[in-house]
């Protein structure tokens, strides 16, 4: 006889032994068929969520989450539910999904400019030609028309989606079904680099993988009867390993497919933007660079950074990770470099200084990075006394101006910053910014919080904002600085003295101590025999600060956005002063900022964006106020230095950064405009007599140093406009931040028809009529089915035909038990199933049921195959038997929950 070798090797053991063929592993545990469909509809309704939240944040329709939500729960449950095992509830699924059907299909036309509407947002938001989408306007004449056919849309959309979901879900286990549904959705976004909601992908990441993963195993239940193959039965409850050919044949097919699905979605987006005219944007390049250095600069040991960055789009790694540089982090690469990409957009009125916008800021020095001093009992009783009058330490610069507008030639101004490619974990805010008051503007939920006396971080769902702030008219940092130390400014009201006295001292504490290095005092000792005839202690800031800079000049130090990267060992502010000498403005700021401790001034790190006034020149400008789009170009590191009298004031030591930016090119820089002077002219002198648009982003109240916190807080208006700001509206933007066009379209059109009727009423009161509806129609059809089932038990169990009678007692016995999840859906004989029945009784622990089950059977059999006629007595036993098994055994054992579905689903009590 011969012994034919099997091809696969089987599973080898450590011990080296050998198994080969099929294993089979019973499960222990009960398995529950219903927990399991309950199961995939939760996946169902998960991808149908993730893809409508996507879409929504793609388009800018602006839909609420909520309804979002709601829409995807109806959708999904009417059509997932049309599975169950249970008439009723697939009668009211089907009665739900007609109710939520119905009223889109009487808004067809709706629907259809709906989504034009949300075509106009997603090529607005990528910054597109409008491609003719905005012809809704002439059918949406009103932003409520506009609203309510977006959501129209997205329920047409969720619709569609839904169906998907619950075939690739529910129906059956298919994920290339449910990649082909939702990926589309999340592709639209990526292809044009929109920042990615992180968890609506994580919630359709969870859906793909869930899905998957069971599809897999699904593969191969089908070839449960070949040979070593890998199935979870459902009927015989077994595992079986799989062999190595099975494995590879399945995978060979699963790459293919993929590899096709891939493919078709890619010709299908490159067709249809030949078709549309769409052409790739700046946004895309801007991702790729921003992938190409994540990879470049990230580090290990920076990881927390690193992931705490990633919030989709050309901020997914979080290379830009604080305006453009690095957070603090030093020599750790060879140089930087610019794309000209948008890191934000900023609405503001005209300037005549250099504008820096200030974001991170740290004041502690050591291993080669910048970071925020720790936090300790004195900041912390600061931060906490000063918390009491409803204000922040960093609005120290803010209330030592208030009420000396006239002294220092300050007023107040507003700007609106829109972040794009800038890290969004911080807020970028002018000097003097009342930060409090802005987090009032904005709301509790933007997350806006101070970390000690250092940078304020904001929620990265946060990507508009509003700062408030004193702007001023002289045209230097330094004659401001000379401007407020000679108004006597630094006397605070009695609420505000004594922290402010506390705070003065944690910082001449805290931020004068400089590195220990021996490169760093032999510049300072140059610096004072050179510049400052050895007697630094009667220099004034001025002399310093100029000095400083004479010896970066004198000495050959040279701006370079490549100088490589710091020797591994060597301190990189040591490096940069004794053998590097060039670097950019991060090299600069570290060292300005221990020179200048050296000679006593308080000073820190700062990392953010830099202004030229003459970039106005570039701005589109409305009225007196001007929208920027401000590049990577224009990120910038500097040092900060304290002013007894002026506060924290920025001090510049990067050469050709004064007044000017070299990254810039002249076009950029808007210095070619002939129109430059006018500008000048309308910076320096504030216009008494500026529109109402103007004044209302200015603070209406001219606070005393006895009062400054007596302002009324924006947060009791709902739309989070505010008495200081006279709402987003008065900078170019309306209260959800998008831009104002909609409002002024509202009212240009108010007399013409809005495109749905006349009278525009609310989607959302529509959606919660159409579901109570059919709520009511679907208590109504389970009422009426539990007394037809009732009546039908009834009229079988007691029918005078004994026989039928018996055979309807035992189906029904048979009934209440699968309520408890006693059931069999072997094709056994009936005495097999018996013996399966009562072993499952026995693994819930019901004995008491092994003879009635048997005897009752056994009379079962008798009635549908024995030629003897059934007796009333033994009629009566089996009824004896159901009544038993109804009420003495399942009753007992049914919670609150199980009893409403036998009394309502089962339609048992």
């Amino acid at each position: 006889m011969s012994n034919k070798t099997k091809s696969e090797a089987g599973l080898i053991g450590s011990g080296g032994i050998c198994i080969d063929g099929d294993i089979e592993m019973r499960l222990t545990q009960l398995h529950s068929s219903g927990l399991f469909f309950a199961f995939r509809i939760i996946i169902a309704l998960l991808a149908t969520f993730s893809a409508a939240l996507l879409g929504n944040c793609f388009t800018d329709a602006n839909i609420s989450p909520m309804l979002l939500a709601y829409d995807s729960t109806v959708a999904v449950l009417a059509f997932g539910l049309l599975a169950s095992k249970h008439k009723i509830i697939k009668i009211c699924a089907g009665i739900v999904g007609v109710m939520y059907i119905v009223p889109l299909i009487g808004k067809i036309k709706l629907i259809k400019y709906g989504a034009l509407a949300a075509a106009h947002g997603y090529l607005t938001k990528g910054d597109l030609p409008g491609q003719n989408t905005g012809v809704y306007k002439e059918y949406l004449t009103t932003a409520s028309a506009v609203n309510q056919g977006l959501y129209y849309f997205f329920s047409a959309v969720i619709l569609f989606i839904a169906i998907g979901t619950v075939i690739a879900c529910v129906v059956r286990i298919d994920f290339p079904m449910l990649f082909i549904v939702t990926f589309p959705i999340l592709e639209v976004g990526l292809y044009l680099g929109f920042d990615v909601p992180t968890v609506s992908v994580l919630m359709m990441l969870i859906s793909w993988i869930t899905v998957l993963a069971m599809n897999i195993i699904n593969h191969t239940t089908n070839k449960a009867g070949r040979n070593n193959t890998f199935a979870v039965h459902e009927k015989s409850k077994t595992f079986f390993f799989t062999s190595s050919e099975s494995k590879a044949g399945f995978y060979t097919m699963y790459i293919k497919f993929v590899a096709i699905v891939t493919a078709s979605v890619f010709l299908a987006v490159v067709i249809f933007s030949k078709i549309s005219g769409f052409y790739r944007p700046d946004s895309f390049a801007d991702l790729r660079y921003n992938l190409h250095h994540a990879a470049e600069r990230f580090d290990i040991t920076h990881a927390d950074d690193f992931l705490i960055d990633v919030n989709g789009g050309s901020n997914l790694f979080g290379v830009t990770t604080v305006g453009g540089t690095n957070g603090g982090i030093l020599g750790t690469t060879n140089g930087i470099s610019f794309n000209g990409s948008k890191a934000m957009v900023i609405n503001t009125e005209p300037f005549n200084y250099t504008m820096y916008l200030r974001g991170y800021v740290a004041g502690d020095y050591a291993e080669n990075q910048w970071q925020p001093l720790e936090t300790d009992d004195t900041i912390k009783k600061i931060s906490e006394d000063i918390s009491e009058t409803g204000r922040w330490i960093q609005d120290y610069d803010s209330l030592l101006l208030s009420d000396s507008d006239d002294a220092t030639g300050s007023s107040d101004s507003a700007m609106n910053i829109t972040i794009k490619g800038a890290c969004s974990k911080f807020v970028y805010a002018p000097y003097s910014c009342d930060y409090s008051y802005s987090y009032s503007a904005l709301g509790e939920n933007s997350g806006m919080t101070p970390y000690n006396d250092s940078y304020v971080r904001i929620s990265q769902s946060s990507k508009n904002y509003t700062v408030y702030y004193k702007t001023f008219r002289t045209p230097s940092w330094i004659m401001r600085t000379d401007s407020l130390v000679s108004a006597d400014l630094d006397h605070f009201s009695p609420k505000f003295q004594d922290v402010t006295n506390l705070y003065k001292e944690y910082v001449k504490h805290n931020y004068t101590t400089p590195v220990d290095l021996d490169s760093l005092n032999t510049v300072y000792k140059e610096i004072c025999k050179k510049y400052l005839r050895d007697d630094p202690e009667y220099c004034s800031y001025n002399e310093i600060y100029s000095a400083i800079k004479n010896y970066f000049s004198d000495n050959k130090f040279t701006y370079d956005t490549n100088p490589g990267k710091t020797p591994e060992g060597e301190d990189f502010l040591d490096y940069f002063l004794t053998n590097q000498k060039k670097g950019y403005c991060t090299y600069y700021a570290t060292a300005g900022t221990h020179l200048l401790r050296k000679f006593g001034y308080p000073a820190r790190y700062i990392e953010g964006y830099m202004i030229l006034p003459s970039q106005l020149q570039t701005a589109t400008k409305d009225d007196d106020r001007y929208e920027l789009v401000v590049k990577d170009k224009c990120a910038h590191a500097w040092t900060e230095v304290f002013i007894e009298g002026a506060g924290w004031m920025p001090a510049e030591f990067t050469p050709g950064y004064d007044g000017d930016n070299p990254n810039l090119t002249k076009e950029e820089k808007g210095i070619d405009k002939k129109d430059e002077s006018s500008l000048s002219s309308s910076s320096s002198k504030p216009d008494s007599s500026k529109t109402d648009i103007n004044n209302s982003s200015r603070k209406p109240l001219n606070n005393s140093k006895a009062n400054t916190n007596s302002r009324t807080s924006p947060k009791n208006n709902s739309n989070g406009s505010n008495s200081k700001s006279g709402g987003r509206g008065a900078i170019g933007k309306n209260s959800n931040g998008k831009n104002s066009d909609a409002s002024a379209y509202d009212s240009k059109n108010s007399s013409k028809p809005d495109g749905s009727g006349g009278i525009v009423r609310s989607p959302v009161a529509k959606t919660i009529g159409m579901t109570l509806i059919a709520v009511v129609a679907g208590l109504a059809a389970i009422v009426i089915n539990r007394k037809r089932s009732l009546d039908k038990m009834h009229e079988s169990c007691t029918q005078k035909d004994l026989a039928k009678r018996v055979t309807a007692i035992y189906t029904y016995s048979l009934k209440y038990l699968s309520v408890l999840h006693i059931e069999v859906k072997k094709n056994l004989s009936d005495m097999q199933i018996c013996d399966e029945l009562i072993n499952k009784c026995h693994e819930q622990r019901i004995h008491q049921l092994d003879d009635k089950l048997t005897e009752l059977t056994i009379m079962a059999v008798e009635a549908n195959m024995s030629a003897d006629s059934i007796t009333e007595e033994e009629a009566a036993k089996a009824e004896e038997i159901m009544r038993s098994i109804s009420e003495d055994i399942v009753a007992k054992k049914l919670d609150i929950i199980s009893k409403l579905s036998a009394k309502y689903i089962y339609c048992l009590y």
